[in-house]
């Protein structure tokens, strides 16, 4: 029998395995999803953006006049150009240049870069928004480059190795590690002690952790990130989000002062990320998740999401039989997981290395 939805409860449907098949739902998004990717390789994104209308998705197929990334509520008819040289009073303070010969591009509208640098916090800055919007266009536009150039390596990994490569390189930790390394905090402009204090021992971890390590890309993978604490945790924050964030609103600056190039996006960030993404593709790092369930394959089960309407966070469980039982938070379910695997990880290691230890000893 199979089921159908008539507006107040669901009610079965005559079902014949000879003459019909049942599929679910996850196996029909694939279907879709794959259906998306086919056309955005052969036919190009415009042609993409009208196949998912046509499919009865909210796309726009159109481009959007998008307003100038530089606020003048500061000028006056006496200081027309107030603004401007508030932008270019800050772009000498923290020295703006500096990072644009290390990124290798040049910004036609500072006002890009600026905005991708501000923290919220930082008050004094009334000419550009804070680097949330940015942030959030980076990350699609990232995800999107790396992703597509993980499909086409000469490699052609398997869907499996694929997913994970993906994860090691398109995560928060990673990013805010080549943030670090480019010297992006040198230039990052908040005014909150507390993340200025998290960032310095952020810094310091990476330089003992060495950032061109043969072990770094794992090692950091473990590290515990500012979006996996759940509230009231005194768990140490060892990753601070907003160094990976501003990773992300430099790609989504780039992205607008390009005139939403993802081909100059990626030439950019393919020469900041080519040492990782080279020593990722040539010894792929395992998720926590996976080693985790090739450690306990018959133990270890994940619970079903659980939202936390106050926070808008996800929290998962894993479960490992007969041992313990461990927690993780995240922005989406695939974080949450991740994080109650890196836990479920450090402590079985924890064990294995107390065993090993006592085992010595005799």
């Amino acid at each position: 029998m199979t089921t159908s939805w008539d507006g107040e409860e669901i009610t079965p449907l005559p079902y014949n395995l000879l003459t019909q098949q049942s599929l679910g739902d996850k196996s029909i998004a694939d279907a879709v999803e794959s259906l998306i990717g086919a056309h955005l390789l052969e036919l190009g994104p415009t042609a993409t953006l009208k196949f998912m209308k046509w499919l009865g998705l909210k796309v726009l197929t159109e481009p959007v006049q998008m307003e100038p990334p530089l606020l003048r509520f500061i000028d006056t008819t006496e200081q027309p150009d107030k603004s401007l040289r508030k932008l270019n009073d800050l772009w000498i303070q923290f020295q703006f240049s500096k990072l644009e010969d290390c990124i290798g591009y040049r910004f036609s509208d500072r006002a890009y870069l600026l905005q991708a640098f501000t923290h919220a916090s930082y008050y004094k800055n009334r000419i550009t928004g804070c680097y949330q919007r940015l942030e959030f266009l980076g990350d699609a536009v990232l995800d999107y480059v790396i992703t597509r150039f993980l499909f086409e390596h000469s490699a052609h990994y398997s869907p499996g190795v694929l997913t994970d490569l993906r994860s090691a390189l398109v995560n928060n930790t990673i990013f805010a590690s080549l943030a670090v390394k480019y010297n992006f905090h040198k230039h990052f402009i908040a005014m909150c002690p507390r993340l200025h204090h998290m960032i310095e021992k952020f810094v310091c971890l990476c330089a003992e952790k060495n950032l061109s390590g043969a072990n770094f890309n794992e090692e950091m993978y473990m590290v515990t990130t500012e979006e996996e604490i759940d509230e009231g945790e005194e768990e140490d924050i060892e990753v601070p989000k907003a160094m990976g964030d501003i990773f992300e609103s430099v790609a989504g600056a780039i992205y607008l002062d390009s005139g939403r190039s993802l081909n100059i996006v990626w030439r950019v960030f393919y020469n900041l990320m080519k040492e990782t993404i080279d020593e990722c593709c040539s010894n792929p790092p395992r998720s926590p998740i996976r080693e985790l369930l090739e450690m306990e394959p018959e133990r270890a089960r994940f619970s079903k999401l659980e939202r936390i309407l106050e926070t808008g966070k996800v929290r998962v469980t894993v479960d490992i039989q007969g041992k313990c039982r461990f927690t993780g938070m995240g922005r989406s379910y695939r974080i949450a997981k991740c994080t109650a695997a890196k836990r479920a990880l450090r402590y079985l290691r924890s064990l294995k290395k107390e065993k090993e230890r006592a085992a010595g000893k005799q």
